[in-house]
């Protein structure tokens, strides 16, 4: 098995391109050896005879013995007088030369014919005649020349010996053969060097002729460039030349060829350039061959080297495309160099008469694209397997006969998903959850999902099938949850794995393992994301080079001049670190370096972070900075509340009660009762804000509002009386039930009653408002006091904070509208003041539990008078 090795993903190296190109130039050499694409080239061979066709000499003639000459003489052979008048009715019309492809080896009956017809061949001006070569591979030798008689008188001989190939097609012929050696000339040749003169050197391929004795011997062998099919050279019919009936100028000085053109006489073969009814005459051939030996356009046959020479060229160019072009383009180049060879060959045989038969070449060349596809093929599984294994190690593991996690999944399912019932069969086993599955099983089809009387079903197939039934409670939802189980491992894991170890199938099925791993990783990486984006905290990662890896959005809302993805030192720089200061540079340093942690305290805009940095890795090229972002404002706020509180603690509840203990020692001062009475309120109200801030939502429990404002009335009843304030309601006739605490809603009602009685003038009214309005709780109450101080009017919630105009007269710390703000807020609601022409109004908001919605004409029913603890309607 050869294996390039790869320095890259594209790259290969010098000593695989070499063990490559080797393997595939001995291919070449092998195929060419064995003549296995012989067949084929032989085709290309033809094609080129075809497309390379030419105008025939015109001194070149063939005096046929055709249909019209057997008609009249009768069947071959004729008479040897009427053949030697053929022969003198040539020279009378001033042939330059005859070539006879006619055999007279045996002598005829009658001895006055051959007596003409040698005195007939004595006259002519030069006569190549043919002799008769038999046997030779494989069967005995044999030369017959023509009868004596006849040789004494001729010019020349010549063998007529056409090789057929195993094809049945003649393309080719040897200039010189002969028994024990290549001593006879083909009949053209033999022609050509009497007529124009000897050739300096023959053409085409040279055998040695040592140790032939006893064996037929061929040489110079040429491939026939035909000049067109059957017919292409002028024929003039035989019967016409010895009858006169030719214009003296067809036959003066020229070379004329005699011989037999009809098909029934079996001195036709097939050519290249043959039809598959029109074989071409022997004598045609002769004459071809002999134009061609006299224009030099005999085809020759390239060196045996010629394409180890074109692939070793060709294979390291192809083998560098394949390594470095893109697949489609490597893909077009196997197919131009494959071409290369073809296109070679065609050059060759048209401009310089050499055959070279390219398909040693091609092959190779197509099977070297087959071969590094393969290889890649193989490396790429290698590549999958190799970063698959490492993805493994971290993934789940998933057992596919296993059942176990499948169950799992559904019992979960079913209590978070709309799923109503479930069931899956596997290896012969059903299991099922929920209800409204029929009894009956209800088998899905391969591939997507069907429904059947509100069953949702799908099979996927495998070893062990696995078939699941599905009834939603809630159809709008079936598309996502069916789609939802598409994309379990647990159920992908199942699917069948075929049989065969071939590189596709290895491919296909690294790559549906690597999809799903990829699928976990796209999992983990938007859970990564939920997690940043949702975290509490601003939270970025860099690399040791101090590039930005990941940074969550909370963090660029908290720091604003952080821009996208900016480097460590410019994320630190944002904090008023100076690196010119060499111990933030130290700090930098060893933080990225060492990963010592590093704390940064920065205060901008009434905002409090701390900005902790932790490098994670144990070397350089794994080390990642970490940092995390906190806005610490509401805490170090909290903080200052406290201690705020501890200064009223110790001052304004402590004074109070010093004073009281001085004047009960001189027991004279009616102050001392309100003193201690003053300190008893704040700690009241000390107490309940602690309470308050100690609310859990998970002790609520359902509160009539209602209830709520009427104890709450109760208990402020006795100060509006002792002010002569009275209290005019306006409930509605529904309950009104809200989720909270009813001791914290009823303090929080009795501190905003508390605040209209205190600050508001004897004799006044304090209207209260009760109904419900889109979903929402509403209380309305209105006083005719003093009114609020509009600067004051966003802070009024706040812990210890009272308006400036009122705090001389009325006494208090300010935490009873913070405690009112604190309960709301805990009971999800909302709360706040507004100025009116007559005084103050607090508007306090509480959702209603559900199923006690009111609409907006709720708000308001008919007005009660409350007066003297007395209804007046």
């Amino acid at each position: 098995m050869i294996r390039l090795r790869l320095t890259g993903s594209r790259r290969i190296t010098i000593f695989g391109l070499i063990l490559f190109s080797c393997t595939l130039l001995g291919l070449v050499w092998l195929l060419q050896w064995s003549e296995a694409t012989r067949k084929i080239d032989q085709l290309i061979h033809d094609g080129w005879v075809r497309y390379n066709q030419r105008a025939v000499p015109d001194d070149v003639v063939i005096a046929a013995i055709d249909a019209p000459s057997l008609a009249q003489f009768g069947r071959w052979p004729w008479q040897r007088d009427i053949q030697a008048q053929l022969f003198e009715q040539l020279t009378a019309y001033g042939a330059r030369a005859v070539v006879v492809d006619l055999l007279y080896v045996e002598p005829s009956s009658n001895a006055g014919d051959d007596a003409r017809l040698v005195s007939s061949v004595a006259q002519l001006p030069m006569g190549i005649f043919p002799v008769l070569t038999e046997g030779g591979r494989g069967a005995v030798a044999r030369e017959s020349l023509p009868i004596p008689s006849i040789t004494r008188n001729v010019t020349d001989l010549g063998h007529i010996f056409l090789p057929i190939d195993d094809d049945g097609i003649v393309r080719r012929i040897f200039l010189k053969s002969g028994f024990n050696q290549s001593h006879w000339p083909t009949l053209s040749l033999a022609a050509l060097n009497q007529v124009e003169g000897p050739l300096e050197t023959l053409p085409g391929r040279y055998r040695s002729q040592s140790g032939s004795t006893g064996k037929w011997v061929e040489n110079h062998e040429v491939l026939i460039p035909f000049y067109g099919p059957n017919g292409v050279f002028r024929r003039i019919s035989a019967f016409d030349i010895i009858e006169g009936n030719v214009p003296r100028a067809q036959l003066a000085g020229k070379i004329v060829f005699v011989g037999v053109t009809t098909t029934g006489l079996n001195d036709v073969v097939p050519t290249p350039v043959s039809a598959l009814d029109q074989p071409v005459p022997g004598v045609e051939i002769h004459a071809t061959v002999f134009s061609a030996l006299r224009d030099q356009s005999l085809v020759t046959y390239v060196q045996a080297y010629t394409n180890l020479l074109v692939a070793f060229v060709l294979l390291p160019v192809l083998l560098l495309l394949y390594s470095r072009a893109p697949p489609m383009w490597s893909l077009f180049s196997v197919l131009v160099g494959a071409a290369l060879p073809i296109l070679v060959s065609y050059l060759l045989y048209s401009y310089s008469r050499v055959w070279y038969a390219p398909l040693s070449a091609s092959v190779p060349l197509l099977l070297s694209y087959l071969l590094w596809s393969w290889h890649r093929l193989e490396y790429l599984n290698r590549f999958l397997e190799r970063e698959g294994g490492k993805l493994e190690y971290h993934q789940p593991m998933q057992v596919a006969k296993s059942t176990s996690k499948l169950l799992e999944f559904f019992t979960s399912a079913e209590r978070h998903l709309p799923i109503k019932g479930w069931r899956f069969s596997s290896g012969g086993k059903v299991y099922s959850g929920g209800t409204g599955l029929p009894e009956l099983r209800v088998f899905g089809n391969e591939g997507a999902w069907r429904t059947r009387q509100g069953v949702h079903s799908r099979l996927y197939p495998g070893r062990e099938p696995l078939n699941i039934e599905i009834t939603f409670s809630d159809p709008a939802y079936s598309e996502q949850v069916t789609r939802y189980v598409n994309t379990l491992a647990r159920v992908r894991s199942r699917r069948a794995t075929t049989n065969l170890n071939g590189s596709i199938e290895k491919l296909q099925t690294n790559a549906l393992k690597l999809s799903e791993q990829m699928a976990w990783l796209r999992n983990i990486r938007n859970f990564s994301d939920t997690i940043l984006d949702g975290s509490p905290a601003g939270f970025a990662v860099w690399n040791a080079a101090g590039e930005c890896i990941r940074a969550n959005r909370l963090l660029y809302q908290m720091v604003p001049a952080f821009k996208e993805r900016a480097d460590l030192a410019d994320f630190v720089q944002c904090f008023g670190v100076d690196f010119s200061l060499e111990e933030d540079e130290t700090h930098l340093r060893e933080l990225i370096l060492e990963s010592r942690p590093w704390q940064i305290t920065h205060s901008s805009n009434d905002k409090e972070m701390i900005i902790n940095f932790s490098g994670v890795g144990e070397t350089l090229s794994e080390r990642m900075v970490c940092a995390t972002v906190l806005d610490v404002s509401d805490i170090r706020t909290a903080e200052r509340a406290r201690a705020e509180m501890v200064d009223y603690l110790s001052h304004d509840l402590r004074s109070p009660l010093i004073s009281a203990l001085a004047l009960l020692e001189q027991d004279e001062d009616p102050r001392i009762e309100e003193n201690i009475q003053h300190s008893l309120t704040m700690m009241d109200d000390l107490l309940h804000v602690a309470r308050a801030d100690s609310l859990s939502k998970n002790k609520f429990a359902p509160v009539l509002l209602n209830a709520v404002l009427d104890n709450a009335l109760d208990q402020m009843l006795p100060q509006a009386l002792h002010r002569k304030i009275q209290f005019e309601i306006e409930t509605v006739d529904e309950d009104l039930w809200v989720e909270g605490d009813a001791a914290s809603l009823e303090r929080a009602v009795t501190n905003i009653l508390s605040n209209a009685i205190k600050y508001s003038p004897e004799g006044t009214v304090v209207r209260v408002r009760l109904g419900g309005k889109r979903q929402m709780a509403v209380l309305i109450i209105d006083d005719q006091g003093v009114g609020i101080d509009p600067a004051m009017l966003d802070e009024l919630f706040t812990r210890f904070k009272r308006d400036a105009k009122s705090a001389d007269k009325f006494k208090g710390i300010g935490l009873g509208l913070a405690l009112v703000a604190r309960v709301v807020s805990s009971h999800n609601g909302t709360v706040a003041a507004q100025n009116t022409r007559e005084g103050t109004r607090i508007i306090m908001q509480l959702p209603l539990e559900q199923g006690a919605e009111k609409s907006e004409s709720d708000l308001i029913s008919a007005p009660v008078v409350m007066a003297n603890n007395q209804h007046v309607g």
